[in-house]
């Protein structure tokens, strides 16, 4: 089975079995994909053609105050759908982050994040590793058990990821 194929499929199946799971106070499970948007890993320039697609799964834990949520979590991510740089190098990034986080109260909120992240970015036969802090801020809406999320998250000065996802 494909790297791709494998990612999407345990993807899917968290999405369907851990549900219950996060039933336990606070803690949340989710999935989230979507561009990430890279410069040339190699140049630090604006060399990429088309962005790769990343998918990704995050697990969390949120403690509820008057005024929203002050929360952890975990992030990871990774390239799905390849892109292309101007060259026609195949271009793909795998993300490990950890966030602090608070959400709004209420069923529409606001999202900000903060934390570390560890990233690898493939450029053609180049491969650069990173370590650093990124941050990010979202806004979501809460349907039942479930949370829709649109996010922009920035990992330093040369990449950012713009995501859709949801949790429980």
């Amino acid at each position: 089975m494909r790297k791709s194929s494998w990612v999407v499929s345990a993807t899917l199946a968290s999405c369907l079995l851990l549900p219950a799971a996060a039933s336990a106070d606070g803690l949340f499970f989710g999935a989230k994909t979507g561009p990430m948007l890279l410069k040339d890993a190699v140049t630090s320039t604006s060399n990429i053609d088309s962005h790769p697609t990343n998918v990704g799964v995050l697990v969390g834990y949120d403690m509820g105050l008057v005024v929203g949520d002050i929360g952890v979590e975990g992030e990871y991510t990774t390239t799905v759908n390849k892109g292309k740089d101007i060259l026609g190098n195949d271009v793909s990034a795998d993300t490990k982050a950890v966030y602090a986080s608070f959400r709004t109260a209420g069923p529409f909120y606001f999202k900000v994040k903060g934390g570390y992240i560890d990233r690898e970015v493939k450029v053609g036969s180049t491969t650069t590793k990173k370590t650093g802090s990124s941050y990010g801020a979202g806004l979501g809406f809460g349907i039942g058990i479930a949370q829709l999320e649109l996010e922009l998250t920035q990992m330093e000065k040369d990449a950012a990821f713009v995501s859709l996802g949801v949790q429980f």
